[in-house]
């Protein structure tokens, strides 16, 4: 049914493509977009927020180098 209340897996991942949208916002110097993104997705499930985080910090901390090694 298209009225009944997201279920919490579906809230998750929706939550994950605000947050994921707000980092691309940010890239591209859109404050403001990436501002209402995050509200979003705290809204929806914050815990999706800190998991985006997390997952930022690990991929920095296991290759550092990752943007010098990809392929020009």
């Amino acid at each position: 049914m298209p009225n009944d209340p997201k279920r919490p897996d579906d809230a998750h991942e929706a939550a994950r493509d605000l947050g994921e949208q707000a980092l691309d916002d940010l890239a591209h110097g859109r404050e403001r977009a990436a501002d209402r993104h995050i509200r979003q997705a705290k809204r929806l499930d914050p815990g999706a927020l800190k998991e985006i985080v997390e997952d930022l910090e690990e991929d920095a901390g296991s290759n550092p180098d990752a943007v010098k090694d990809r392929p020009g």
